[in-house]
C-alpha cells in the first residue's frame, strides 16, 4: 500500500502503475499511532481516551484504598500516556479529558476532588503526590525529539538532518513554511528546549559556530546578525573547532581580527575548562 500527500492525480496514478502497489487513504494507524498529514484532532485522540477510560474503569469497582489508587494512577494510568505524548504535542481538550479520567479515578469515582489537582500534581516535596500534569508531560516528552536531533546519534534524528536539515541548522531554520504538524511543532518549541540546554565547547567538532546557543545560551548569529559571518571569513558552516586552540591541553579561543570587538568581549570571559569533552549539549 503506497500513500499520497499533495500530489496530482496524473503523478499518483503513473507511480502506482509502475510499482503495483495500492493506493492506500489517511489516516491509518501505524505501531499504535494514527498516520496524519493535518494537525491532530479529537478524533484523531480517541483511542488513547478509550483506552484510559476502559482501564480505569476495570478497576473502579474493585475494593481499592487510596494508596492503592494512587499507586495505579502514578505506575499505570500515566504511563499509558507516555508513547502517544512521546509522539505528539496533544490538543490542551485532550489533556483534560486525560486528567479528568485520573482525577475521577483517584479520588473513588465519587464527587468533588479533596484537592486541587494543580496542588495533588506537586512533587511529594512540595506537598503533592507527584502525579504528573499532563500538559506540562506532553510538553516534556515532546521536547526530547529536539534533544534526538541536536545530538543526532539515533537513525530518525539523522534523516532530519539530511533530508529537512540539510545544510542548515536546527536552530536557525524559519518557522514558516510547508512544513508538516510535527515538524512545525518542533521548530515552535526551540525557545522552550534552549533554555534548558547547556552547551560546553569540549573540542568544538559537533555544534555550529553561528547558529548553535553555545555562548552563554546564545548563537552568536542571533546577537550579531549575518555580518558577523561574513566578516570572520569563515563562511555558515562553521564550527566552533574551527576559533579554537589548543594549548597545553586547555581550550582557548582564538578568535579572526575580523570579528567585532564586543564578541570577544562575551567570550574571553568565560575562559574553556581542561575537559576531553567531545562537544555534545
Amino acid at each position: 500500500m503506497i500513500f499520497f500527500c499533495n500530489t496530482n492525480a496524473r503523478t499518483k496514478a503513473a507511480i502506482v502503475k509502475r510499482v503495483q502497489f495500492r493506493e492506500g487513504t489517511l489516516p491509518v494507524t501505524y505501531l499504535g499511532l494514527p498516520l496524519i498529514t493535518k494537525r491532530l484532532s479529537r478524533t484523531d485522540c480517541a483511542p488513547l481516551v478509550e483506552r484510559l477510560t476502559a482501564r480505569a474503569s476495570s478497576w473502579i469497582s474493585t475494593s481499592l484504598s487510596f494508596a492503592g489508587r494512587l499507586q495505579l494512577v502514578k505506575a499505570t494510568l500515566v504511563s499509558m500516556q507516555i508513547y502517544w505524548c512521546s509522539a505528539f504535542l496533544l490538543p490542551s481538550s485532550i489533556a483534560k479529558e486525560c486528567d479528568r479520567i485520573l482525577r475521577k479515578f483517584l479520588w473513588g469515582g465519587q464527587g468533588q476532588g479533596k484537592v486541587k489537582w494543580t496542588e495533588v500534581c506537586k512533587p511529594m516535596a512540595e506537598g503533592g503526590l507527584g502525579i504528573k500534569d499532563f500538559k506540562t508531560w506532553n510538553r516534556a516528552l515532546f521536547l526530547k525529539q529536539i534533544w534526538d536531533i541536536v545530538i543526532n546519534q539515533s537513525l530518525w534524528a539523522r534523516w532530519y538532518h539530511a533530508y529537512l536539515i540539510k545544510q542548515s541548522n536546527i536552530w536557525s531554520l524559519p518557522t514558516n513554511g510547508l512544513h508538516s504538524c510535527s515538524w512545525k511543532q518542533i521548530l515552535l518549541l526551540r525557545p522552550i528546549a534552549k533554555e534548558h540546554l547547556i552547551y560546553k565547547c569540549g573540542r568544538g567538532d559537533k555544534f555550529s559556530l553561528w547558529f548553535d546557543p553555545w555562548m552563554h545560551g546564545e548563537a552568536v548569529h542571533t546577537l550579531y546578525g549575518h555580518r558577523v559571518i561574513h566578516d570572520s571569513l569563515l563562511g555558515r558552516l562553521a564550527l566552533v573547532k574551527e576559533v579554537i586552540k589548543e594549548e597545553g591541553g586547555i581550550g582557548r579561543l582564538i578568535l579572526r581580527t575580523l570579528l567585532i570587538s564586543s564578541l570577544q568581549y562575551r567570550i574571553f570571559p568565560s575562559p574553556l575548562p581542561r575537559t576531553t569533552f567531545s562537544g555534545l549539549p
